[in-house]
């Protein structure tokens, strides 16, 4: 009789934190970061071609790494600019992952803040930290401004990264199962 390998899905996460300029992007396998960066979007184009840009993006890594949890930030700016742009992005993305499979996860910012720093109302720089000291000392060097335009590019990163946390958690509890469940098995007879 041959031997039959119990496969059990290693939960794989794909976490987006949206933006209409930059986009943070992280794909972690259970906790273990693979995979992160910044994507910049071209700047004054218009929303569909804002759409299909960031689709390509992310169609790409889903083709590149296989998540089985899409994770995205619930997005409620109502009175930002980019606001009316950014919900219709958003909720493009979540539409494409869901007719491909994927479990979506949508976790507010208050969410993925009590969840890593135990309060919903830490600053995006306490989360940066806390990723840095409790989970991912390498991205210390990513946690600094840019001198060019003295905003925080990298901060994206981070967000993505902790919505990644935050969905891969959640999407565990949901599924009912916990890391310990999603280590590979061995072989059996």
């Amino acid at each position: 009789m041959e031997n039959a390998i119990r496969r059990t899905t290693v939960l794989r996460t794909l976490a987006i934190s949206p933006g209409t300029r930059e986009m943070g992007f992280a794909v972690l396998e259970r906790t273990d970061l693979l995979y992160f960066g910044v994507h910049t979007l071209k700047h004054r184009q218009s929303t569909r071609s804002l759409l299909a840009e960031g689709h390509q993006f992310v169609q790409g890594l889903m083709n590149t790494f296989a998540p089985q949890v899409f994770v995205i930030e619930k997005t409620w700016y109502a009175h930002s600019t980019r606001s009316a742009r950014l919900r219709v992005f958003v909720e493009s993305m979540q539409r494409c992952t869901l007719r491909q499979g994927l479990t979506v996860v949508t976790p507010t910012p208050i969410r993925v803040k009590k969840m890593l720093c135990g309060h919903g109302h830490a600053t995006k720089r306490k989360v940066a930290e806390t990723l840095i000291r409790q989970h991912y000392p390498f991205l210390a060097k990513y946690h600094r401004t840019d001198l060019r335009s003295r905003d925080l590019y990298w901060q994206h990163m981070f967000d993505a990264v902790a919505l990644g946390l935050t969905g891969c958690e959640e999407a565990s509890r949901t599924r009912g199962t916990t890391q310990a469940d999603t280590t590979p098995q061995a072989p059996y007879s």
